[in-house]
């Protein structure tokens, strides 16, 4: 059965964040279209940035591609703590929340840890196993295991979310240069991620200020569906003004 023109180029994209480099000719055969098509897809793929063109095929362009969440966590601990401690005094307000993946999510779980009883649903298999199950009671959603982010995607995922109603959701972000929002880099998350968003009361952005210097592919949602985004005290004075004209923007600080 043959797919829209936009459905081929976001399965190409995840093709190519699982393998890391694809054949156009081995894209050819999948979409059953012509080289020339594929060429044309891989040519517009790069103009957005997100591939390199090399002899025969693509791979994955070094400016916006996704690193293991193993690497991810050893990178900006500091500033990724600073984040946590401002975002627990929110969180204790809260009887209930979701937690999204991504090393930033993850750093929250030992002052979640610290709190009352709370209920926790997360995608992330990293904070599933951090969290204290004898002190809070804690759901890992139902679905795909996405290997690079240690998430779990796909529809069982969404339908499992779509049955509850929580106070918060701690949504992270893969970049935020040039963006209209929250971005991420699967397009297997984004459904996951807009269904926590469609059934969180309030919704905080947890991100470090190298952030503001990466790009995303998928825009999540917009800054008017956010209450508020947290960072840490290394965010540019110019970031934050004109961060702040469009959603109230909150800043760890420094110990």
């Amino acid at each position: 059965m043959a797919i829209t023109a936009t459905k081929r180029l976001q399965e190409i994209v995840d093709l190519l964040d699982q393998k890391g480099y694809v054949k156009a000719k081995e894209l050819s055969q999948k979409y059953q279209v012509s080289m020339e098509t594929i060429r044309k897809d891989l040519t517009f793929l790069e103009e957005k940035g997100v591939v390199k063109k090399e002899y025969g095929g693509a791979t994955l362009a070094t400016l916006g591609t996704e690193k293991n969440i193993e690497f991810r966590e050893k990178q900006k601990y500091d500033e990724k703590k600073e984040i946590a401690r401002c975002i627990s005094s929110i969180l204790m307000a809260h009887n209930s929340m979701i937690i999204d993946s991504g090393s930033t999510c993850q750093s929250c779980c030992s002052y979640i840890n610290l709190m009352p009883s709370k209920d926790i649903f997360t995608v992330s298999i990293g904070a599933f196993e951090q969290l204290d199950g004898n002190l809070h009671n804690v759901f890992l959603t139902p679905g795909q295991k996405r290997e690079k982010n240690q998430s779990i995607v796909g529809h069982w995922s969404e339908e499992y979310l779509d049955k509850v109603q929580v106070d918060v959701c701690v949504l992270g972000t893969s970049g935020l240069l040039n963006s209209d929002g929250p971005t991420c880099h699967s397009y297997q998350e984004l459904g996951v991620k807009k269904k926590m968003i469609e059934k969180s009361d309030y919704v905080f952005v947890v991100a470090d200020s190298s952030k503001f210097q990466e790009k995303g592919l998928y825009t999540v949602c917009s800054w008017e569906e956010i209450d508020g985004i947290i960072t840490d005290h290394r965010i540019s004075t110019k970031v934050y003004e004109d961060l702040s004209q469009k959603v109230s923007v909150y800043i760890g600080k420094k110990e």
